[in-house]
């Protein structure tokens, strides 16, 4: 982030699904925000994966059914006359889809009407939700049902059906089949659970003081926002209803709006009931992000930034999305921009069974005909712990030793795009954030390190950790306003709570841009998951996290796993075996022990072996 003399627009209200569960209509107060004309792309290395705890299965049949929430009235700008792919989406089991005749007439279309439309995988409610599409858009009809109340369309590949009431028909509606539907079948219980609810946010009025411009060296559209006239008009919040999509297992419950830029918005950590992201209690124009833009909503969640850097202009935008089922163990929301025909990003988030960790798939496609550079950084707002503002003794981690600094308030601090040890620079721990009195905001030097960063509190004992393949996105930033001299919350919020922040980007720094080639994808894969009850985190990969520190006469020896294990721990110091010990360990119930070593001990390795005698967690720490 860095400071800017403007303030920056965002998406108001949101959109609500309604209509016989059929039509999301977005909130009045909403920004226009259909996606920019835009050219974007990713950098040119091959997707590496990244080592996750259970195998990850391709997005697939969706089974949620939108909760029946009333929603205000919404003006919504119509989408592009093609139809935006339905992303990683598979066709539904035979069970809940109406197979079309082969002897569908292709003349006859679907125009859809209705502002943001269900697509279903049968001819009533009553089906799931295998998708959405927006006014404007025109599909292949394939069937009508025998009422003809509904029409099946062809969705890009995946038959689905639309309410009459949302869709107008254009060609000859009689020479289409109707077949008998199969009756809905129950969706058998999960352990993990995908639905919708809403949330009221307090928000502030600033859609009207937005205007619509282009960026001329990306093709986006973006919303200016006039903060002179803003303030001018002594704005005060109201309540508005956000759409909210819910995925929850035993351990953890993540909350997405995709109205406001598909963000996730909370993830709370059910054995110490604390959300491990900010989350601001009232949205309003900060006046960061793009310079341009004339500010930013810090909303706080996990924002994505394109196609430029400084949160880009999509974190206001609403985004459609599509809930999953992944098998019994399994859940997932894709969240998608509006395929306007230049680069764009879609977003899986997926939830496993048994696991306080949750990947995040992000994939640039730029379906253009010519090549597009672009940024693209996830930016994650933390708060870890139950006050939703950090304290003085948060540690910032990263594995690296030095760090290039992109903008500060301290000017003992070196210049932005200079060099700056880490952790400590000139005898000051700068990874503590209780040592900082103005902002900053560094890089990963020369780029992300990797496999992992995070942020961890021990004064509440809990953190974050991001884990990820740094050859996919080499960019690893920290970035915090202060602590003995901060820039005035009162410029984002008005409780006084307070953020860090952690991003990764597919660049080493703002600087420099990737390049998508035209027609193709970029992706990769991440996982996160909060932390708890060891004391902070030295390493950690896709299956947990270690904590070492030296005491006098020994070592404090932390484990988190994300998953429940049972088993036996051993931890090595320079050779010698100083713990060998039977233990059950969980997210809810980590492993943490005082243990002897010798004075000026150099390397740790802890291993848990489960009850068949494999190895399911390694860790090698350096002191």
């Amino acid at each position: 982030m860095r400071k800017l003399a403007g303030s920056h627009i965002l998406l108001g209200a949101i959109c609500l699904l309604a209509l016989t569960g059929c039509a999301g209509r977005p909130a009045q107060n909403a920004l226009p925000t259909s996606p920019p004309t835009v050219v974007v792309s990713p950098p040119p290395t091959a997707t590496p994966s990244l080592p996750s705890p259970t195998a990850t299965p391709s997005l697939p049949s969706l089974t949620a059914t939108p909760s029946p929430t009333a929603a205000p009235t919404l003006t919504a700008t119509p989408a592009p006359p093609t139809a935006p792919p339905l992303a990683t989406v598979a066709t539904p089991a035979a069970t809940s889809v109406v197979t079309p005749s082969a002897t569908a007439p292709a003349a006859v279309a679907v125009l859809i009407t209705g502002a943001a439309v269900n697509l279903r995988s049968g001819p009533g409610t009553a089906y799931p939700v295998v998708g959405q599409a927006s006014a404007g858009q025109r599909y292949p009809a394939l069937a009508r049902s025998a009422a003809g109340d509904w029409w099946q369309i062809d969705a890009n590949g995946l038959p689905a059906w639309v309410s009459a009431s949302l869709a107008a028909i254009e060609g000859d509606a009689a020479a289409l089949p109707a077949p008998t539907p199969v009756e809905p079948a129950a969706a058998p219980a999960a352990a993990v659970q995908v639905y919708e609810t809403t949330l009221t946010i307090p928000t502030y009025p600033y859609a009207a003081f937005t205007t619509e411009l282009v960026d001329p060296a990306t093709g986006w559209s973006y919303r200016r926002f006039d903060r002179e006239a803003y303030e001018a008009s002594n704005p005060q919040p109201a309540p508005v209803v956000y759409r909210a999509v819910v995925l929850e297992n035993e351990y953890l419950k993540l909350i997405l709006l995709p109205e406001l830029g598909g963000r996730i918005y909370q993830v709370i950590f059910k054995p110490t009931g604390s959300n491990q992201l900010y989350q601001n209690p009232v949205l309003k124009p900060s006046p960061w992000g793009p310079a341009e833009q004339g500010g930013w909503l810090a909303a706080g969640g996990i924002e994505w930034g394109l196609p430029v850097a400084e949160h880009g202009y999509a974190w206001g935008d609403s985004w459609g999305h599509i809930t999953t089922t992944l098998g019994p163990d399994a859940a997932g929301v894709t969240l998608f921009m509006p395929d306007a025909g230049h680069l764009r990003a879609d977003v899986d988030v997926i939830l496993r069974a048994g696991e306080a960790a949750f990947t995040i798939q992000p994939r640039i496609v730029n379906p253009s005909g010519q090549a597009a550079s672009y940024q693209f950084w996830l930016d994650a707002m933390l708060a870890p712990g139950p006050a939703n503002r950090p304290g003085p003794n948060l540690r910032f981690i990263l594995p690296t030793d030095q760090v290039t600094v992109h903008s500060r308030g301290d000017d003992f601090l070196p210049a932005a795009g200079e060099a700056m040890d880490w952790a400590v620079h000139d005898g000051v721990d700068v990874s503590r954030l209780g040592n900082w009195n103005d902002w900053l905001g560094v890089f990963e030097r020369p780029a992300a390190h990797g496999p992992f960063a995070g942020v961890y509190d021990p004064d509440v004992d809990e953190g974050m950790v991001r884990v990820f393949p740094p050859a996919a996105t080499p960019g690893s930033k920290i970035f915090a306003m202060g602590y003995a001299a901060p820039i005035d919350p009162a410029v984002y919020t008005d409780d006084g709570s307070a953020y860090v922040e952690l991003q990764g980007g597919v660049t080493a720094t703002y600087d420099e841009e990737a390049t998508l080639a035209a027609g193709d994808s970029y992706t990769w894969r991440e996982t996160w998951f909060p932390v708890a009850g060891i004391g902070g985190v030295s390493s950690a990969d896709g299956n947990g996290a270690l904590y070492v520190s030296p005491t006098d006469g020994g070592l404090t020896v932390g484990l988190f796993p994300v998953q429940a294990l049972h088993g036996r721990i051993e931890v090595i110091v320079d050779g010698q075996t100083v713990g060998d010990e039977a233990a059950s360990i969980s997210p809810a119930q980590p492993w943490r022990r005082e243990l002897p070593a010798a004075a000026g001990a150099s390397r740790v390795v802890v291993r848990f072996f489960d009850q068949s005698g494999a190895v399911v967690l390694h860790f090698e720490q350096r002191l």
